[in-house]
């Protein structure tokens, strides 16, 4: 067997050959031997406390006061935004570099982003190289930036004959009491080539507060790029989880996600903060709206207890309006955590004037369902039923014990608005009292094991007995249904994937995900 053992300099050669074959769109990039992007730090951070470093095997100081910092606004050089940068602003500031070895290279260059007070060119600006820590050279500035007002953006820059040395230093220092910012350092072989930054990604929704799971898409208009992201708030990376498709969040989260692509700088944080009220287990709250008395108007979706559509603002006497506008799609849905026992309510229409013939075509349907998809209509109440002279008491209705959701839609209106107000729901006690129903924060404690499975899961909560199960995929799609007794199903006949497993229990409804692999 004969061995070739190819020397330091050798290896580096059939590195960037390597590196040219493998990326088409580099075929005349440069070595890059050295490369700094700062990290993105949560604050400024002193030099030699910060810990983002990309390259850990190079030795960062400075004298206490330099510092890293997250990036300004950039115009001029785009790389240089979204990230982090040394600020050397003091003429008692410096930073420097150690530990780079270019004893096998020639042409070397030193690249980066410069950002610098509005009236500077860049030359009170030190840049120093040295062997041994002892005797420095400068490096001069190759560009002539722009002096002047509006002039500050971000530029990227370049400095020639960097050493070839087994241990080099760089120094960067301040001649004045001006601001400079570093940023995208690279020490590179021969010239630069100019990289673009990958579009920031777009995450959908937004984020925000919402009554249901949301199904969270990220997507970059960099064709090819990889997206990576994290739900805990921690900053993505490269070893972050990669994104391969739309996401579920049913529970307070923080979306981050940033993308790269081969031959181009990694795109910015996106960043989407969600609220997802559980709905299947919601604070204490009395069911009746008459405390919102007062001047102010608060709107029905933000009551801890009801999720409400199209409804418009509550008036100040506490009743919620559903607005004729919204017909056909105006709903308030109440959700109970354990058994219901009668249902009462009032309403009252609203002509917006002396004449009774201004509320017209009122049909306002109040429905029961155990899951919130399978309806049941309670009442059917019509405008012959509702007085526009003050609120109608409607009460007697028993609930079924199954009842978790309970809904007042109006279906049709032709003119005026109706009031919805003072629901009460008692629990159910035998005969049904009439207590009014309080609805319970704390879900209950549910379990899945194995998860991930191969295909049997056994079902644990506790002391409280589980009612039903219904698997569902990613897009809210029932694939099979199960009811009691459930402590133990099989999917091994469905395929790999993600799933979410509604588990309906006696104290309210609780959503698990499953992976079957």
């Amino acid at each position: 067997m004969i061995m070739k053992i190819f020397n330091e300099k050798q290896i580096r050669t059939l590195l960037v050959i390597f590196t040219l074959l493998a990326v088409p769109c580099l075929l005349s990039a440069q070595a890059v031997l050295y490369q700094e992007n700062f990290g993105v730090p949560s604050a400024n951070t002193l030099i030699q406390n910060y810990s983002g470093w990309q390259d850990t095997s190079v030795l960062y100081t400075g004298d206490g006061t330099c510092d890293v910092r997250a990036s300004s606004a950039s115009s001029g050089y785009g790389g240089a935004s979204g990230g982090g940068n040394v600020m050397i602003n003091d003429t008692v500031k410096w930073f420097q570099i150690s530990r780079l070895n270019t004893a096998a290279d020639t042409n070397l260059s030193l690249y980066c982003g410069l950002r610098k007070t509005a009236s500077e060119n860049g030359s009170n600006l030190v840049v120093e190289a040295s062997a041994d820590s002892l005797v420095w050279t400068r490096l001069y500035l190759e560009d002539t930036l722009p002096a002047g007002t509006g002039t500050s953006g971000w530029y990227r820059v370049r400095y020639r004959q960097v050493p070839s040395c087994p241990n080099l230093h760089l120094r960067f220092s301040n001649l004045a009491r001006v601001d400079y910012r570093l940023d995208d350092l690279a020490l590179v072989v021969g010239d630069e080539n100019v990289l673009e930054t990958v579009a920031t990604p777009t995450i959908s929704p937004s984020g925000g507060t919402y009554y249901e799971p949301q199904t969270v898409t990220i997507a970059t208009t960099t064709a090819g790029a990889t997206i990576y992201y994290t739900m805990d708030g921690s900053t993505p990376s490269a070893a972050s989880l990669p994104y391969l498709g739309p996401l579920t969040v049913n529970n307070p989260v923080t979306v981050k996600a940033m993308a790269v692509k081969a031959g181009m700088y990694d795109s910015e944080v996106a960043s989407a903060s969600f609220v997802v009220l559980d709905t299947n287990s919601l604070v204490i709250l009395p069911l009746d709206l008459s405390d919102n008395s007062g001047s102010s108007h608060w709107d029905i979706t933000q009551l801890p207890g009801f999720r409400g559509y199209h409804l418009g603002s509550s008036y100040s006497d506490g009743s919620v309006k559903f607005e004729t506008a919204h017909a056909g799609q105006a709903a308030l849905v109440a959700h109970l955590d354990s058994a219901p026992g009668k249902l009462a309510f009032d309403l009252k229409g609203k002509n917006g004037g002396s004449n009774p013939a201004a509320y017209e075509g009122i049909q306002m349907e109040v429905a029961q369902s155990p899951d919130g998809q399978q309806w049941s209509t309670v009442a059917l109440l019509t405008e012959s039923d509702i007085s526009t002279d003050g609120f109608a008491h409607f009460d007697g209705y028993v609930l079924d014990q199954s009842t978790r959701y309970v809904r007042w839609k109006l279906l049709a209106s032709t003119k005026g608005n109706t009031q919805l107000n003072n629901i009460a729901i008692g629990r159910y006690s035998g005969g049904g009292g009439d207590s009014t129903a309080v609805i319970s924060h704390t879900p209950p404690v549910v379990g899945l094991h194995p998860n991930p499975t191969l295909g049997y899961i056994g079902i644990y909560a506790g002391q409280v007995p589980v009612e039903s199960l219904t698997l569902l995929d990613l897009s809210g799609h029932v694939l099979r249904h199960w009811t009691a007794p459930c402590q133990e199903i099989d999917i091994s006949d469905f395929p790999r994937g993600l799933y979410m497993l509604r588990v309906q229990t006696a104290q309210g409804v609780v959503v698990k995900k499953v992976v079957r692999y």
